[in-house]
């Protein structure tokens, strides 16, 4: 009598088991994005699991009674970081030949994503673009129009990095050689607190 009562506790245990559906939330990620992933849901007291994806990626599931307060936290934390092409990837040649304005136009797009990449590393920021104008002069021509660039910075709501501006215009300017401290724009928005 007492095995049977035993066996009908571990069944009830595995139906209640069996009861939690997971769902993917992300898939196709690399192992420290899907560890930052689930480190901060966890965080928030959201259970979750990594499981093996396609060609040494992973993906991270979630309860599907958890899913949209998942997706919010993620949002807010700007988590997966997106994925972003260096220099190496940008600069891959496809053709036999590239033309002059073809390579200058890949090279200030891959300037521009290394400098994102470095802000984005900022304790707070969840996401930075960089648009980076480099005009093409002509060696000789008087009035040579002067490089500038534009950052913009998504902050979390609880981060204030208005007093970083100054060292981010600073790194800007030492990455792009020629550029001036007063050519460089930057634009800061933070994200709402979250809905409680």
């Amino acid at each position: 009598m007492k095995i049977i009562k035993i066996l009908a506790c571990i069944a009830a245990l595995v139906l209640v088991a069996g009861c939690d559906n997971y769902t993917t939330l992300h898939s196709s990620l690399e192992e420290q994005q899907a560890n930052l992933v689930m480190a901060a849901l966890l965080d928030q007291g959201i259970n979750c699991r990594k499981e093996p994806g396609e060609e040494g990626t992973w993906n991270v599931m979630v309860l599907e009674a958890k899913f949209a307060e998942a997706v919010n936290i993620l949002e807010r934390l700007g988590l997966p970081r997106q994925q972003r092409n260096g220099v190496g990837e940008v600069f891959k040649k496809t053709g036999m030949i590239s033309s002059p304005s073809e390579e200058r136009i890949r090279f200030m797009d891959a300037l521009a994503q290394d400098i994102a990449h470095t802000i984005s590393m900022i304790d707070g920021v969840v996401d930075a673009r960089v648009h980076v104008v480099l005009p093409q002069n002509d060696p000789f021509a008087r009035n040579a129009m002067p490089s500038s660039a534009a950052v913009a910075i998504r902050t979390r709501w609880d981060a204030d990095i208005s007093d970083l501006v100054p060292s981010v215009k600073g790194l800007v300017k030492n990455a792009i050689e020629g550029l001036s401290y007063d050519k460089i724009q930057v634009t800061i928005f933070q994200d709402s607190p979250p809905k409680k």
